[in-house]
């Protein structure tokens, strides 16, 4: 049901979309936006709207939603991961992908805005650690039991395409600010 065109009329066009819960809200974007552009996975569309909810709208201040959520720099999460092992070190990869899944899906103005100011890396090299991420979680022997490690491989395969559909996403049916 949450498939059909009108669910996805109903959130874009109606001003009551706005009392809708985030998780709905970005699961009803990110499914129709990924059918779109030919992602027909249900899961990765649960998977990534979920990330996406969390991260946009969590709590500045929340230091329940996780260490990764202020971490922007590659080179923090390596210093992280060296050092981690066993499910911390699976938990941080995942941390790493989704941290990075949101910055170069729904914020890559901000990654060209630090390349270009500072001589940041560019949005392919933190897409392509977040592939790496997720593609280290989908391997690693100390994986929990019910973690979906599929979810992971196919993720870390599709994600170039996902990061451009949510970046189309963040430009035509989002506003984020600046």
């Amino acid at each position: 049901m949450l498939d059909l065109k009108e669910v996805f009329r109903g959130v874009i066009d109606s001003p009551g979309a706005v009392c809708v819960s985030p998780i709905f809200y970005f699961y009803v974007l990110v499914r129709h936006s990924f059918l779109e552009a030919g992602i027909e996975d249900v899961a990765i569309a649960d998977f990534v709207s979920s990330v996406m909810a969390e991260r946009v709208g969590a709590e500045p201040d929340d230091v329940l939603k996780g260490v990764p959520s202020g971490v922007t720099h590659a080179a923090d999460f390596i210093s992280i991961l060296e050092s981690a092992r066993g499910r911390l070190r699976f938990h941080l990869q995942v941390a790493a992908g989704n941290q990075f899944l949101v910055l170069t899906g729904l914020f890559p103005g901000f990654i060209k805005r630090r390349c270009e100011r500072r001589g940041a890396p560019g949005i392919e090299f933190y897409e392509n650690f977040a592939r790496q991420a997720y593609r280290e979680a989908a391997d690693n022997p100390n994986i929990p039991r019910h973690a979906p490690r599929q979810l992971f491989g196919d993720l870390s395969e599709i994600l170039p395409q996902a990061r451009l559909t949510l970046n189309r996403v963040a430009e035509e049916l989002v506003f984020l600010g600046d």
